[in-house]
């Protein structure tokens, strides 16, 4: 059964006025039904994936071999017509995937997940051929520098170089795409964050699928039973092991998001960061950013990934390719105006 909406965005946005939001700058819509492979998916993943999480929490000082995990992603097949090259940023690689039908008048950079620790170019590689295809657009993939040897804050300035080099390649700014998954799904918003504060125009668009927005345990812990990937001790070990880096990381709640651009969150409410992206969304809704918050319910954190075998992956990212045609198309609507 693959998943479709609960909700029509016109009630979400009659209750949203009650809680002192601006009419139509947050949605929530929510998404039922869990097929058979995403319920295969969820029982593989805890039987593999979330024990070596919770060993790593067991010592997460140790010098653990974060860059293996990247190459895991090399048996991962990339969408076919498409092609990657790499390019040097100024203090880290990048990799552009390009599509076979591609257009010349839009851009996305994909921010990838993996905790601030692990992944790269070759774990998120088939996730980014299939938007660069479904968008007919590049996609610079930012392999930004990582905790442990480097702070959250080196990969905001990576992220940040990554925008620069779009922007002298000549697209718009209202015309690039900032994604993101998991770590990612921080990294987006908070380079759109410095990137304001630094004078720089904003991007087109937002997506930030299953974000991060602060560094303490808050409400997190309330989805811990039903996540397939993060237990209470991981979430504790790791908020532990973030705190203890010589340079604390930012927090997006608190933060001033006024002038953000459209963004749209997606996460799942059976992970630990569910309670995370819906206050955050609450907080654009009060700063007047147009915001829409899908929550997936019985899915796995960043199940997106698992677009070519989970049904309900593949409608999550037809998604997010409506929300950026249809925001890409305004903005361009208005700068022709």
């Amino acid at each position: 059964m693959v998943a479709s909406r609960s909700k029509r965005p016109s009630q979400v946005r009659q209750a949203l006025r009650g809680h002192g939001l601006a009419q139509n700058s947050l949605v929530r819509n929510e998404f039922a039904g869990t097929s058979l492979q995403a319920r295969a998916l969820d029982i593989g993943l805890r039987a593999t994936v979330k024990p070596a999480i919770n060993i790593w929490a067991l010592a997460p000082s140790l010098p653990w071999p974060y860059k293996v995990v990247d190459h895991v992603g090399r048996a991962l097949r990339s969408v076919p017509g498409t092609k990657r090259r790499q390019i040097t940023l100024p203090n880290c690689r990048a990799e552009i995937t390009t599509p076979a039908n591609v257009r010349g008048d839009r851009y996305m950079i994909y921010m990838h997940g993996g905790a601030f620790i692990v992944g790269g170019r070759h774990l998120h590689s088939q996730l980014i051929s299939r938007l660069a295809r479904d968008l007919s657009t590049e996609v610079i993939g930012v392999d930004y520098r990582m905790l442990p040897k480097f702070s959250i804050d080196d990969g905001v300035a990576d992220c940040l170089d990554a925008y620069r080099h779009a922007l002298a390649e000549g697209v718009p700014a209202e015309q690039i795409v900032f994604a993101g998954d998991s770590a990612g799904a921080y990294l987006v918003f908070m380079t759109a964050i410095v990137a304001g504060e630094q004078g720089l125009p904003m991007p087109g668009a937002i997506v930030s699928i299953s974000p991060p927005t602060e560094f303490e345990l808050g409400t997190k812990l309330g989805a811990a039973a039903s996540d397939a990937l993060f237990s209470k001790y991981f979430a504790r070990k790791f908020m532990g092991f973030v705190a203890a880096q010589p340079v604390v990381p930012r927090s997006l709640v608190g933060a001033n998001c006024a002038g953000l651009p459209p963004s749209l969150i997606q996460v799942s409410s059976n992970e630990i960061l569910y309670a995370d992206a819906e206050r955050f969304a609450g907080e654009l809704g009060r700063a007047g950013v147009s915001c829409e918050l899908q929550v997936w319910h019985g899915q796995v954190h960043v199940f997106q990934a698992a677009a070519s075998i989970v049904p309900e992956a593949a409608h999550a990212l037809s998604e997010v390719v409506g929300f950026v045609d249809r925001t890409l198309a305004a903005n361009s609507a208005a700068r022709t105006a």
